[in-house]
């Protein structure tokens, strides 16, 4: 587990470093700081388009080989970004980059859910996704204040020495497994990610990142226009919003192996109400310090339980589905990095984000809703028993995946 956090915190660390950096991105290769953030899009759609023909790809190989390959992408995408002479080669060498991201957290999430039984699935992942955590805690106030003590390129070759330490303990500490060919056709692979419950719940994961997103891409100047925060202050400020998504991940996990669809629904309610508070809260310091520490704890928490679901839910198809929910969060990071620096640059401004982050919260929750009344009405249909793809015994995950899934809803 450790060495797949580690290889998690190296991913989440390059994901979310221009956030942090958008200042110094604006003033180094001489763009807006609207244009700085689609960066951030572009990373996002690099993983959105190029996770499934990677998957595709890597198909025949173990998980392991897959893990160390794409590991050894990430490194080389960050070496190519330290070296970027300008925005456009910066933009490409973070495509690049992307193309490691949705199928390390693919296989790195089947891994993890055969380490454990399956009633701990979310909870195994959720230790993952620690990794991812820890580099908004870690990752990007220290790639900020590295850039700000030298220079943007730093933080990128920091980010490489993290790759380069993930893809060793991976090596070292990763097991030998058996190649996760295709045991089923790639057509019926694809076919099963058409079961109305992972589409839905995929529609979920990309509301749940564009609500991120579409704050979070655009925290520095948020803080600095709203609440009249220092750049020093910001940094503290971004440990104790990582803070509340290393809490949000923990509560997460332990929610989803209780009650899966309620726990997501209560979550983006939550998520939604806090922003729509954060418009006014944002104008008073210590009110949009708690409100920020609540946002992150609630905005988290559904991550890594979307991401077990989905797999289940796509029963024989768990590459695949793993894979194409990664490209679904990421696409929702596209679309509100990209709905973010529309905002930005018009009237509303910075004080427009939380509204924008509050609408894609509050469709996350119906869409969640739609998801649980699909599970009641399956409730009395017959079951259709395969092998489940995670264990050896045998589920009725293609038929009514919603009955293994919400053991106590």
């Amino acid at each position: 587990m450790l060495a797949l956090a580690i290889g998690a915190f190296g991913l989440g660390t390059t994901e979310t470093i221009v956030m942090g950096l958008l200042p110094q991105l604006s003033a180094g290769l001489h763009v807006s700081i609207a244009q700085a953030g689609l960066l951030v899009s572009a990373y996002a759609i690099g993983v959105t388009i190029a996770s499934p023909l990677v998957a595709i790809l890597t198909n025949s190989l173990s998980r392991r080989a897959t893990l160390l390959l794409t590991m050894a992408i990430f490194i080389a995408g960050n070496a190519c970004s330290a070296l970027a002479p300008n925005y456009t080669s910066l933009m490409l060498a973070r495509v690049l980059t992307s193309f490691s991201h949705g199928t390390f957290y693919g296989a790195a999430s089947i891994m993890a859910a055969q380490l454990v039984p399956p009633a701990r699935r979310a909870e195994a992942l959720s230790l993952v996704y620690i990794g991812l955590t820890l580099a908004m805690i870690l990752g990007v106030p220290m790639g900020t204040v590295v850039a700000q003590m030298t220079s943007w390129r730093m933080a990128f070759w920091l980010i490489c020495g993290v790759g380069v330490l993930a893809w060793t303990t991976m090596w070292l500490w990763i097991p030998q497994d058996r190649a996760s060919g295709p045991a089923i056709p790639l057509s019926a692979q694809f076919r099963a990610m058409l079961h109305p419950l992972v589409v839905t719940m995929m529609l979920v994961s990309m509301c749940t990142s564009s609500s991120m997103f579409t704050l979070f891409t655009y925290i520095t100047p948020f803080l600095q226009t709203r609440s009249g925060f220092s750049t020093h202050a910001i940094d503290v400020i971004l440990l104790m919003i990582g803070g509340g998504l290393c809490l949000g991940n923990l509560l997460g996990g332990k929610l989803a192996d209780w009650k899966m669809l309620p726990s997501c629904a209560g979550l983006m309610a939550a998520v939604g109400v806090v922003q729509v508070l954060l418009v006014p809260g944002s104008l008073h310091p210590w009110v949009c310090l708690v409100l920020l520490f609540l946002w992150g704890v609630f905005i988290y928490a559904p991550m890594a339980p979307l991401q077990t679901y989905v797999v289940a839910c796509a029963g024989s198809a768990p590459n695949i589905a793993a894979v194409m929910n990664q490209s679904s969060f990421n696409f929702g990071n596209a679309v509100g990095a990209w709905a973010g620096s529309h905002i930005v640059d018009t009237h509303w401004s910075y004080g427009g984000l939380p509204v924008l982050s509050a609408c894609f919260a509050f469709i996350g929750f119906g869409l969640v809703g739609l998801a649980e009344y699909y599970v009641r009405r399956q409730a009395k249909k017959p079951r259709e028993v395969v092998p489940h793809p995670l264990t050896s015994a045998t589920h009725a995950v293609v038929a009514r995946p919603e009955q293994d899934l919400r053991p106590h809803a």
